[in-house]
């Protein structure tokens, strides 16, 4: 399930994320994790989410970063 349109999609289309320390990394295969699916990655309620579910102040530059780079 998408965290920011709580969509429900197959996991293989969606990016598989998590916070670790504060930082928004792809999924290490250990510890907790969200998904995020294609259309959100754009949503203007992306940063609001993002930054609720990591607990940290991060900018909206580095979850695009993350995001974009993250294949």
């Amino acid at each position: 399930m998408c965290v920011v349109c709580r969509s429900r999609l197959a996991q293989s289309s969606m990016k598989r994320l998590q916070c670790k320390n504060g930082e928004l990394l792809r999924f290490t295969g250990v510890g907790r994790s969200f998904y995020l699916c294609k259309n959100c990655e754009n949503s203007q309620k992306l940063d609001k989410i993002i930054k609720k579910i990591c607990k940290k102040n991060i900018s909206i530059e580095k979850i695009k970063e993350t995001i974009i780079y993250e294949n």
